[in-house]
Order: structure tokens, then C-alpha cells, then sequence
């Protein structure tokens, strides 16, 4: 059954492990060919789109809820050939009018549903050509008092899926432009290996510190960003109101922009949905997973020996690692440039325990896309990111989305049907999986960019809805509830399209999540506008206050049935989670508690900043010593 191998490639993919799971679990028959990702369609020209960009005419079409669209514009050459590993570079003038009129093929990834395209599990699908932005605008944007044409906020989306996986084309903004009155935009970026990779072969040959970063993806995003300062004018857009949102890797893609210098001016203002501010030193990214300072299992060396082993240069790791250190760097880069991706992707997932929970180095620490200190201490100082005012939140059940279809906590029946072998236990987990979303993505960086620049807003979430259908073959708010991902059609205020998850929407939610949807869209918008949610656009609401380490400090954002949207009190600390961690008396062994704390601390999707080793090691009345950090991450 296609879906059941979508839940099981994606169980780490948060909203899509979500999509086949709720396929699966309906009572409804499976219709695949519902299920199934349909071909992109190319739209009707419309004269009225007409628009003359820096590099030529284009023109798009008339879309719903009054707006027009234009699909697959160019912001950067494509990155192939001698541009494999290379910052991106200007896109060519176009002589001829280009039709934007579909989306254009994802970056180059292994497949998944959130691959956006047609495929199986196992499947290497996508372009290297993939550099291409969206456009959604008002059909009819408000005049000024003078009579010119008012120039409206920019919104530019950046997708989720662990900078692995992931497309744009699920996101359409026409109900988000029509509604909010702003000039929406989305991209698609370079992915795994191809966009974010270091090697001394490549910065030797590098012309560029750009081309020496190896954070292309994140270079990919600013060029988006360079792409609107020159042509959004065109659009109706105001490129000096530009607001870059992101979920799950888009967030954590978004503390990248905050992060670095190159992208100082380009935007004003930030919004990170479950976001991340992890980042990796060169070192953990490159070097062998067994050297004195040892980089990720699926470090670029440990590639580079696989490639030979699987070119049959090298019969084991040993021999290529030999073979490897006699080669010039030349040499090298030539190896690396003769891959194709399929070659690049399956070594890269040859080298992981699951190679279905892809996991790779990325945001850098090059020193120049990317400071080399970490993110808690560039956002600690005054001048040490880009300082703008922010929302950052977090859903108050994160990791459900995962844990679902984790055999540690659930029994998946005859093969379809989710039961939680402990749910006392499985909700236990899921709150300090949860608080350690809310404590790095959130809390803190809320707490050093507020200490740092007090006069800047920074504004903190929690996304509470769990009013998905419960039923005898499982119970999904338990299961699910307010998930990784889930906030993401209330924001697109898009529950039938988009990311299509299928029965998670009952009939008797409709009212609720209509009314919290609109709520969500009018504080992004109202920010989007003015830097400051306040009252939403409307100015209907109840008031977004900025976070502060006292009183209500985070917006909670539910059904109006489960209390609406309102300020609550809502501060974790790092002390407090590993003083939880340390006393809770549920924890029986003593390896599961050393486990905990290495998950929470220093191996996960989140930062490492906070890790104690001292602390560590007397864990547990010092038992800790006995289990090396190492071998708790489950994905290698």
C-alpha cells in the first residue's frame, strides 16, 4: 500500500508521517488516487499579470479569492555543472516573455510525501535546476492619499522538512495575499548534501569565501531575498517591509538569516514556527566520525569513503580512508563533481542506522555566512545578528507527530492500527520532548535577543489545538493532538488542499478551527504590516504582548472551545528541565534517564548549547560515566 510506506519513510518528517497515518487509520476506504501527488497544472496566461523584472517580462495568472499568481520564477542560475557547491550566482536576462504559469520541480531529495511529486520510497526525485521562487498578490492593492499605489508587505515562506526534503508547491499563498493584504512569496532551496556540504577539497578550490561556506541552501534563501530588494516593486510589494517566515527546518532556516551577516538589510522582521537553533562547526560537519575531533557519522569524509566503496576504488572503509589521504584536493573535488545525485543521496543514506530519519550537518559555522560562535551567543549581544522584531513559537505537542508511529511508544496493529503502550508514559514523554521545542526555539532566544535589544518586540506561541476526530481504531488528539506541522494549514487557513491531511479535519471542528485560523492569519498579518501583532489586523482581537520573563508572556493559540487565543504564563528553563529530568521518579533506569538528558541537551534537532558533560557524568549517582553520549542517537 503506497501510504503505508509513506508513514513508514516519513516517521521523522513530522506532518507527513501525520498524512499517512490518518489515511490509514480512516474508516473510509483508501483512495490512492486521492491520496496521490497530482502533476502540477500549468494555469492560463492572464495579460493583466504582465510584469517587467530586472532580468525580463513575465507574466502569470488570475488565481482565487481575487489574487494573481506567478509560479516558477527564476532568482538565481541553476546550480549545476562547475555551480555544484557554489554560492548562487546571477540569473541571465530572458529575451522572450516567460510564462510563470506552474511550479517548477522540487530540489533534488530523496522522496517523500513532502517531495510534492510522484514517487515511491527509495526514489531519488527533484531537479538540480531548482532555484525558483512563487508570487501571490491582491488582484487590486489600496491607494495612498496622493493616489499612488500603496506597496504592500512581503511575506517570504520558506519550507519545512529537516532541510532534507520539502517543496514550495504545497504552500499556495492566495488566501494568506487576499486576506492579510500582503505580496506572499515562496522558494525552493538546495537540500541534504547539495546544499549543505563542507569540504577542504571544495574550499581550496573555492573562488569565493561564499563558494568556501558550504552553506549553500542558507546562501540559496538570501539570494531569494536579494532577488525581492530588486524586483517585488513590480508585484505591488514594498521591499523595505519584508517579513521572512518559516516552519520546522524553515524556522531554523529563519535563525540562519537572523545569524548572518550577509543577510544584514534584506528583511525586517522574523517569524520561526517550531524552529531550531542548532547549528554544526566545520570540524562535526567534515572530519571522520572516528578522529580526535570527531565530525557526524555522515560527515562529507565518511561520504567521500563511501562513494569509493560503492565505485568499488575501495573494498572497505579502511582502504578508502588510506586511499583518501594520498589524493590532492583537486583530486578530490574532481571525485565529488563526477557524482550524480542519486550517487550523493544513497551513500549519504548508506551511512545512517535509519536511513528513513535523514539526518544531515547543516547550518554551518564557516565564519562567513555563519559567525563561528553558536546562536545562544550571537543572540546574547547587541551587534551579534540581525536584530528585528520576531515572533517564535512552538506547538504544545511537537513530537507526537513522530512518536506516533515510534515503536518505543506505539504498537502498530495488524500492521495500521496505532495503540500507545503506556499512555501515562507516552504523555510524559511528549511534555519534555515538547518543553525542550519551546526551551530552545523560543524561551530563550526570546530571553537573549529581549536582554540584548529591549526595545526590539520578540513575541512567543503555543500552538494548542487538538480537536482532530477520535475514534475506537485510535484516539488522534491523544495520539497527535496539537502536533508538529498542525498549525500549518490554519495559517494558509487551507484544510483541504496544501499538505492534504486527510481526516484529520472532522466536520464538528470546522467552526473552531475556522475562527482560530483566522485569528492566526490576522496577528501574522498585523506583524507582517507593522512589526507588532497587537490586535491582529483588525484590531479585533485580544493584544499580543512582547515576551518577558514575568506574567503573561506567550499567546496561546486554540479553539475558542479549549479557552480561544490568549496570554498565559509560559517559562521553562534549562535548569528547570534538567532538574526535572534528574528527580522524576517515573524514570526506573537508569540508562533511560541518561538517555533523556542526551536527547534534551546535545543529540536532537535542537540546540546544543545548554549541554553540561560535568553534569552528565554524575547523573544518575555518576552511572552516567558508563554511557558515551554518542550512542543515544537513534538515527546513526
Amino acid at each position: 500500500m503506497l501510504f503505508k510506506k509513506v508513514l513508514v519513510s516519513l516517521a521523522v518528517l513530522a506532518i507527513a508521517s501525520a498524512a499517512g497515518l490518518f489515511a490509514l487509520l480512516s474508516d473510509k476506504s483508501l483512495d490512492l488516487d486521492e491520496m496521490a501527488v497530482s502533476a502540477p497544472v500549468t494555469q492560463q496566461p492572464d495579460l493583466a499579470t504582465v510584469r517587467t523584472t530586472k532580468h525580463g517580462e513575465i507574466i502569470g495568472f488570475a488565481d482565487s479569492n481575487n489574487t494573481y499568481g506567478w509560479l516558477g520564477i527564476p532568482y538565481a542560475a541553476a546550480p549545476v555543472g562547475a555551480l555544484r557547491w557554489r554560492g548562487p550566482q546571477p540569473q541571465e536576462n530572458w529575451q522572450d516573455q516567460l510564462p510563470a504559469l506552474t511550479t517548477t520541480q522540487p530540489c533534488i531529495q530523496p522522496w517523500t510525501f513532502l517531495s510534492a511529486v510522484p514517487g515511491n520510497a527509495g526514489d531519488v526525485v527533484g531537479a538540480e535546476d531548482c532555484l525558483y521562487l512563487n508570487i501571490w498578490a491582491p488582484r487590486l492593492l489600496s491607494a495612498t492619499k496622493d493616489g499612488a499605489e500603496r506597496r504592500l508587505p512581503v511575506m517570504l515562506w520558506i519550507h519545512g522538512g529537516g532541510n532534507i526534503v520539502g517543496s514550495s508547491r504545497f504552500y499556495t499563498g492566495q488566501n494568506i495575499a487576499a486576506n492579510q493584504q500582503v505580496i506572499y512569496v515562496s522558494l525552493n532551496y538546495r537540500l541534504g548534501a547539495l546544499g549543505w556540504f563542507t569540504h577542504n577539497a571544495l574550499r581550496s578550490t573555492a573562488t569565493s569565501l561564499e563558494d568556501a561556506s558550504g552553506n549553500y541552501g542558507l546562501l540559496d534563501i538570501i539570494a531569494a531575498l536579494q532577488w525581492i530588494q530588486t524586483n517585488i516593486a513590480v508585484f505591488g510589494g514594498d521591499p523595505a517591509n519584508v517579513t521572512v517566515f518559516g516552519e520546522s527546518a524553515g524556522g531554523r532556516n529563519v535563525f540562519g538569516l537572523l545569524a548572518s551577516p550577509l543577510a544584514k538589510g534584506l528583511f525586517h522582521k522574523a517569524i520561526s514556527q517550531s524552529g531550531s537553533t542548532r547549528t554544526e562547526t566545520v570540524a562535526s560537519a567534515e572530519n571522520f566520525a572516528d578522529a580526535p575531533q570527531p565530525g557526524w557519522p555522515n560527515s562529507s569524509n565518511e561520504l567521500l569513503a563511501q562513494l569509493l566503496i560503492n565505485k568499488d576504488a575501495a573494498s572497505d572503509r579502511s582502504e578508502a580512508k588510506a586511499d583518501l589521504s594520498t589524493m590532492t584536493d583537486e583530486t578530490i573535488a574532481a571525485i565529488l563533481y563526477q557524482q550524480t545525485p542519486d550517487m550523493l543521496i544513497n551513500a549519504h543514506m548508506q551511512l545512517m542506522k535509519d536511513p528513513e530519519m535523514p539526518q544531515t550537518p547543516q547550518l554551518l559555522r564557516d565564519g562567513h555566512v555563519l559567525p563561528s560562535q553558536p546562536m545562544a551567543e550571537l543572540f546574547s549581544r547587541t551587534d551579534g545578528y540581525n536584530a528585528v522584531p520576531m515572533i517564535t513559537g512552538a506547538n504544545r505537542d511537537e513530537d507526537k507527530s513522530f512518536m506516533a508511529s515510534d515503536p518505543e511508544f506505539v504498537d502498530v496493529r495488524l500492521g495500521l492500527l496505532p495503540s500507545i503502550l503506556d499512555t501515562e508514559r507516552y504523555e510524559r514523554y511528549a511534555d519534555y520532548y515538547a518543553e525542550r521545542w519551546h526551551l530552545f526555539g523560543v524561551r530563550e532566544m526570546a530571553r537573549l535577543m529581549r536582554a540584548a535589544n529591549p526595545e526590539i518586540g520578540i513575541y512567543g506561541y503555543r500552538f494548542d489545538w487538538d480537536e482532530s476526530p477520535s475514534s475506537w481504531l485510535a484516539d488522534l488528539p491523544i495520539l497527535v493532538g496539537a502536533g508538529h506541522g498542525v498549525e500549518i494549514s490554519f495559517m494558509f487557513n487551507d484544510f483541504a488542499g496544501g499538505l492534504r491531511l486527510p481526516f484529520l479535519y472532522g466536520e464538528d471542528s470546522k467552526p473552531g478551527r475556522e475562527a482560530l485560523s483566522t485569528a492566526m492569519m490576522n496577528y501574522w498579518g498585523r506583524f507582517a504590516h507593522t512589526g507588532n501583532p497587537g490586535k491582529g489586523l483588525f484590531q479585533q482581537q485580544p493584544e499580543w504582548t512582547a515576551w518577558k520573563d514575568s506574567g503573561a508572556n506567550i499567546m496561546v493559540l486554540d479553539s475558542p472551545a479549549d479557552g480561544g487565543w490568549r496570554m498565559e504564563h509560559y517559562n521553562p528553563t534549562p535548569e528547570g528541565l534538567m532538574q526535572r529530568i534528574e528527580t522524576d521518579s517515573k524514570i526506573t533506569s537508569q540508562k533511560e534517564r541518561c538517555k533523556l538528558f542526551v536527547q534534551s541537551f546535545l543529540i536532537s534537532y535542537h540546540s546544543s548549547d545548554y549541554w553540561d558533560p560535568e553534569r552528565y557524568a554524575k547523573l544518575a549517582g555518576g552511572g552516567c560515566s558508563n554511557y558515551h553520549p554518542s550512542q543515544f542517537n537513534d538515527a546513526f
